[in-house]
């Protein structure tokens, strides 16, 4: 009997969380997710690699390739930040989450 009260207040408030899948959270305006590049602007001057902290980039500078591993990369911004020609742009696509590793290795060509 002393919980009745309780239960009946919580039955006509709002919940405190939403349907994730269904409904779209609101992201911050400064939200780092997934890593966008741009290969007309790319230089390929190599210094997004040599300072990305967890070494998730690499870069074939003969092939003209681009890749990150996203199972590495800690959306630290640096590349973005360190990037001479703005070619490194961190989305605000944060659904990153597999199953398998290797589906977290995108390669840009």
């Amino acid at each position: 009997m002393k919980l009745l009260p309780e239960v009946l207040k919580r039955i006509f408030t709002k919940p405190a969380t939403f349907k994730y899948p269904e409904k779209k959270p609101e992201v911050p305006e400064r939200l780092r997710g997934m890593t966008e590049w741009t290969k007309e602007k790319c230089i390929f001057c190599m210094l997004c690699q040599m300072n990305c902290p967890p070494q998730a980039i690499s870069i074939n500078k003969d092939k003209k390739e681009w890749s990150v591993d996203v199972g590495k990369c800690i959306f630290c911004g640096r590349c973005e930040d360190i990037c001479p020609k703005n070619a490194i742009k961190l989305t605000k696509n944060y659904e990153l989450a597999d199953k398998s590793r290797y589906k977290l290795k995108f390669q840009f060509r």
